[in-house]
């Protein structure tokens, strides 16, 4: 399940106990003891339904070396959450975002709804956060993400890791003997293939979820994880589909295209080390205006530590991306020191040391501050 699902399923869980625990300990009077159960179901979606606001928020500033300086960032992600009973759950996140010409940019990041089948299963069906892969579907929001940016390659302009699709699929947890182990299997549209300027060469894989379905194909991908020790987790994720590419004179016959991954997690008192690869290979096609394969990949390692005690959290991080586009390239090494106000508000100051094609953003310096809630 997504960290938002099983936030909410805490908190359905706690509203149901102290409901239960306001009902107990309610005086003898049964005209009482009525009004406050009466009031303790009651709700303007009916009796059986629960609703919950969570999201984030976060203002930043960027200072990028022989650049610009800016307060880059300003953004509003509500997050809403409906459960009916036990066994329907809905959920959905809408991205607000300034833009820097001015403005504000609204997107749905995802909306999906849910069916617990048992303790095991669960079925879910609309746009979701891609299970290919561990960063974008888990650690994306900026209050859990350890730096005040996204690994290389695995944010909104991804060239990547697949960002989000529009199917359904089936989810859960089980134990494998002693070890725990966590399933994500669905269908979807895939991805789409985006042209050059010239309209001779794939520039990337738009992976980002779409009701459009031009190549008529549907993707099957997914990922597994288990707990090896208590403390240390390891996944692997899959995705297979056929593409095809627009030109100017039609759709062009499908291609392949695979999708890989691998990611490890490590947490250990104050320590939290991951690493993380995410593969996407489109295969040749040599009728096609833009004939040669293409592979995007792109990996991290990050290590943090939270002093005991304190709310200091010194970060370090480094990143790669490969693509056939050399100006899309950039290996990165970054260093942050994270303030934690409380449990869900942090300040981080960061420090980037890019490297990419000389001229292009890839290869610029960026020191970074965010201020980021979660609620």
């Amino acid at each position: 399940m997504t960290q938002h699902t099983r936030a909410m399923e805490i908190a359905v869980a706690g509203a149901f106990a102290l409901t239960a625990a306001s009902i107990q300990s309610a005086s003898a009077d049964t005209a009482t003891d009525q009004l406050r159960a009466e009031i303790a179901g009651a709700s303007i979606f009916g009796r059986n339904t629960v609703a919950h606001l969570a999201g984030y928020g976060d203002v930043g500033f960027a200072s990028v070396k022989d650049g610009t300086r800016s307060f880059n960032s300003a953004n509003f992600n509500p997050i809403f959450h409906f459960q009916y009973k036990d066994f329907l759950f809905f959920e959905t996140e809408i991205e607000t975002m300034t833009l820097a010409e001015g403005g504000t940019k609204v997107e749905v990041e995802y909306a999906n709804l849910n069916y617990f089948v048992n303790d095991y299963v669960t079925v879910f069906a609309g746009k979701f956060l891609s299970p290919i892969g561990f960063f974008k579907q888990n650690l994306h929001p900026s209050w859990i993400n350890k730096f005040a940016s996204a690994p290389p390659g695995f944010g909104h302009d991804a060239v990547g890791a697949p960002t989000s699709d529009i199917g359904a699929g089936v989810r859960g947890g089980f134990f494998m003997g002693s070890l725990k182990a966590n399933y994500a299997l669905y269908v979807g549209n895939g991805p789409r293939l985006e042209l050059n300027g010239a309209g001779d060469e794939i520039e990337m894989v738009e992976a980002e979820g779409a009701t459009g379905n031009a190549d008529n194909t549907m993707l099957v991908g997914g990922r597994f994880g288990v707990n090896v020790l208590p403390n240390l987790q390891l996944g692997v994720s899959a995705g297979s589909s056929k593409v095809a590419v627009e030109a100017p004179g039609g759709l062009e016959p499908t291609r392949s295209y695979e999708a890989s991954g691998f990611d490890a997690a490590f947490q250990y008192r104050g320590f939290d080390i991951r690493a993380e690869y995410i593969g996407q290979k489109v295969g040749a096609l040599a009728s096609s205006v833009a004939p040669e394969e293409g592979k995007w990949t792109a990996r991290y390692a990050q290590a943090a530590y939270r002093f005991p005690g304190t709310g200091w959290e010194p970060v370090v991080r480094w990143g790669k991306v490969e693509s056939p586009h050399a100006d899309q390239e950039i290996k990165q090494t970054a260093f942050g020191i994270n303030y934690w106000l409380a449990a869900n508000s942090v300040v981080k100051l960061g420090l980037e040391r890019n490297q990419g094609l000389v001229g292009t953003p890839n290869d610029a310096d960026r020191v970074l501050l965010q201020f980021a809630y979660g609620f």
